[in-house]
């Protein structure tokens, strides 16, 4: 009898708290969900900037390819280390431009081009002095030929990211040529 009891005090009180308490149980308020993040908008590519970014890249190769030969062919000891600064600066500008250029599903060539290519070779058979005139004047006409193209990809390009690589060429290659004179 004493368990009977028990399981109608138990009973009775539940049904007293739930008369007394009013509605009984109250579920607790759902927690308010934070936005979610904007997603983040590609910077703009145009056809302008695919050329831009063709252009830069063979000029590019080409000063990599040419800068190598200068670390051991040049006579003169600031050329040589001229060529070691080109090197190692424009690998790292070119990995910057192929990471803009896979993002918008451009594929860009990992060597230069065959008139390049060519170029190179040529300059390859000069040793000395010799060497130092031809990659002095090869420099100064590069520079002239990408010059008006980065002051446009800086001027008119909406992608943030190839004017800033543009910049960087534009402001490494006027040091390179400072010290070339």
């Amino acid at each position: 009898m004493l368990f009977l009891f028990r399981h109608k005090v138990v009973a009775l009180s539940l049904f007293t708290l739930l008369l007394l308490g009013g509605c009984g149980y109250v579920t607790p308020a759902r927690p308010v969900v934070p936005p979610l993040p904007a997603l983040e908008k590609p910077a703009p590519f145009s056809a302008a900037d695919a050329v831009f970014v063709q252009k830069l890249n063979t000029m590019d190769l080409a000063q990599i390819g040419m800068a190598t030969i200068a670390r051991t062919h040049a006579a003169r000891n600031d050329i040589a280390l001229v060529g070691e600064s080109i090197s190692k600066d424009m690998s790292a500008l070119q990995a910057r431009l192929a990471k803009v250029a896979t993002a918008h599903g451009l594929t860009l060539p990992a060597r230069p081009s065959g008139s390049e290519q060519k170029q190179i070779e040529r300059l390859q058979r000069w040793q000395g002095a010799a060497f130092d005139r031809h990659y002095i004047r090869y420099f100064t006409a590069a520079h002239a030929r990408i010059k008006p193209v980065l002051a446009s990809q800086i001027a008119f390009s909406k992608n943030p990211d190839l004017v800033a690589i543009a910049r960087d060429v534009q402001t490494r290659l006027a040091e390179y040529q400072a010290v070339m004179r």
